[in-house]
């Protein structure tokens, strides 16, 4: 195995020109999740991800699979499917503040930079290119493996899940088999067996505000919180913010999207423009307290405001992030996420939310989980040849975890997050710069290529165990 091993390893340090390029053309799809069409039930962008994975793997001899539901697959060999490697080919909005072009990809310094490059495109590049490598050295393993490439991760998991009245979007677990074993390289290595879950809560005043809008979050502006005002004088300068006088006057914060499951402590463009409003007296006296209740729920990421602080002796602390703000008829909507561990439920989140926030004048109108929480075994053969194939590579023995964002594995049955986070910024991007849902997402190369490293490894020791 390791003169193999070194023949793979060869192969993967002179594929670099490849993976970039592979990374670079997928990046440039623009794959929003957007209105469902015939046949493309998650939108036109994200049906051509798919379709251009397809063209390129029928391309490579693989053994394709359309299963007409936004999943599609690239087998090994023909026949059925043992182990799956499970990708999505949606990504997050691109929102503002970018200084490269989100979809026309940028090789810089060792990384590619663009929306979806590290979330999760450029680890289906690093897969692609390693099926390769064993097709091209002729590697035979016990079972058949296959990429599976998803269409909705980013927005629910409908793609395995189904979306109701929908036919093109039935859902893969309900018409389709899945593997008898799964992997999802969309996390850390070296192996995740548990996540938490995903709930969304939308809150809204209980009357309306006059005078002054505000809204933040918005799907083109993600980093960015707008206050405007059609009356009221505002100062020339508001510490933090930025001001546009004239004949609407107009205050506004932005700090850097974050991914959910990653809650700045320090606060967003909420808090900071929430913050203003209450310290240069901006808002009318009634109004006060709903905005004290959006500062204070999006800076204090634990749920304390909220009455839903927790934390799981494994998972962790339960956190919040304020994601939106809108403002519709002159009533604000508040939009959260909460990453909840086992043990806490969407009727129990809704419930607290909602007695809560009554006090500060705002009430839930609706709350739904897209994610479940669960938990694999921790200790058993499959996680220990994953763990010795991460350690082999990378050089320390880290203990398996759970994790905070929401995966593939959350709804498939034997799953394991298995890296391979590739998310390393160039050195002089600043914080808050190339991280996954960030402006400037970066992957990078080098990164990739470790992890084809540990993925060669963890598939050919998978030929030795019974799973």
């Amino acid at each position: 195995m390791n003169n193999l091993l070194s023949l793979i390893d060869n192969e993967i340090e002179n594929c670099t020109a490849r993976l970039a390029a592979d990374t670079i053309q997928f990046v440039n799809i623009k794959s929003v999740r957007s209105e469902p069409l015939p046949g493309a039930p998650f939108g036109e962008g994200v049906e051509k991800m798919l379709n251009t994975f397809l063209e390129v793997a029928k391309t490579d001899g693989f053994f394709c699979t359309d299963y007409d539901v936004g999943v599609v697959s690239a087998a090994m060999d023909e026949g059925e499917i043992d182990l799956g490697i499970w990708l999505h080919g949606d990504v997050v909005a691109e929102g503002d503040g970018w200084k490269f072009p989100p979809y026309d990809a940028t090789e810089y310094k060792g990384c590619i930079i663009g929306r979806g490059a590290t979330d999760n495109k450029g680890q289906l590049a690093a897969v692609l290119n390693l099926f390769r490598i064993f097709k091209k050295l002729g590697v035979k393993l016990n079972y058949n493996p296959a990429i599976y490439l998803g269409s909705n991760e980013e927005n629910g998991k409908h793609d395995l899940t189904g979306v109701e009245g929908n036919p093109d979007a039935r859902g893969f677990l309900n018409v389709h088999k899945p593997p008898k074993l799964s992997l999802v390289p969309d996390g850390g290595f070296p192996v995740g067996y548990g996540g938490k879950g995903s709930a969304i809560v939308t809150l809204r005043s209980k009357r309306p505000i006059e005078g002054y809008t505000f809204v933040a979050g918005q799907t083109a502006s993600p980093g960015l919180a707008v206050a405007q005002f059609f009356s009221t004088e505002i100062p020339e300068s508001v510490e933090g913010c930025t001001v546009s006088r004239g004949a609407c006057n107009e205050i506004s914060a932005f700090s850097p999207p974050v991914h959910g499951a990653h809650p700045d402590p320090n606060g967003n463009m909420i808090t900071f423009l929430s913050r203003a409003l209450l310290d240069y007296d901006l808002v009318p006296r009634g109004d006060r307290r709903m905005f004290e209740f959006l500062h204070d729920v999006s800076k204090m990421i634990y749920g304390e405001p909220l009455g839903i602080a927790t934390e799981h002796e494994i998972m962790g602390k339960l956190t919040v992030t304020a994601r939106s703000v809108g403002c519709e008829d002159g009533y604000l909507t508040f939009t959260i996420s909460s990453r909840y561990p086992i043990g806490m439920t969407l009727d129990m989140i809704k419930e607290s939310i909602d007695e809560h926030a009554a006090e500060y004048g705002f009430e839930v109108i609706d709350a739904y989980s897209y994610t479940r929480p669960y938990m694999n075994e921790r200790d058993n053969e499959v996680v220990r040849t994953l763990c010795k194939a991460s350690s082999d590579v990378i050089g320390k023995d880290l203990p398996p975890y759970t994790l905070s964002g929401g995966t593939y594995a959350h709804e498939l049955p034997n799953a394991y997050v298995f890296g391979m986070s590739g998310n390393l910024p160039p050195e002089d991007f600043p914080k808050g710069r190339g991280g996954a849902h960030g402006i400037d997402e970066a992957v990078s190369l080098d990164r990739l290529k470790r992890a084809m490293r540990i993925y060669a490894r963890a598939l050919l020791s998978l030929n030795d165990i019974r799973w």
